[in-house]
């Protein structure tokens, strides 16, 4: 594996990038404090803003929808999670469109990732709790509390 570096005369991002994401070998979608979602293309050096988020939402981590289930594609795989320091997870989809907000936990939400085979998401949150979310983001169930 090979990995290349380089680094930009100015930064797209403003603030601190939080979480990164990639969707194919040469796609990496970034997250910041300046509230932007950057798509990243590392074959032609191009770097678009996908969406600017409302100013309360800090992304914490970021999720992509599985691309495939037992080598069948998936609708949904245009789809990620973007968990948030305001208690609430984000869908939205690879053209930046916000599909739902859901209020998930007291204090931020640290992580959240899907399951592999798409039929599910966790949460971690500041409060103590570990989640499970249908696709649609209904609450199924609370694993854990601390």
């Amino acid at each position: 594996m090979r990995l290349k570096t380089s680094l930009l005369k100015e930064p797209k991002h403003k603030e601190l990038v939080s979480c990164v994401g990639w969707t194919t070998a040469d796609e990496l979608y970034s997250c910041s404090d300046d509230h932007q979602i950057m798509k990243w293309n590392l074959l032609t050096s191009e770097t678009t803003r996908v969406v600017k988020l409302p100013d309360d939402i800090y992304p914490i981590d970021l999720h992509w929808f599985p691309r495939s289930i037992g080598g069948k594609k998936q609708s949904q795989a245009e789809n990620f999670v973007l968990t948030s320091s305001d208690g609430k997870f984000h869908l939205i989809s690879k053209l930046g469109r916000v599909e739902k907000s859901v209020e998930a936990h007291c204090g931020a939400v640290l992580a959240g990732k899907w399951n592999y085979e798409g039929t599910a998401l966790v949460t971690v949150g500041e409060d103590g709790q570990v989640k499970i979310w249908s696709k649609s983001g209904m609450l199924r169930s609370t694993l854990a509390q601390q």
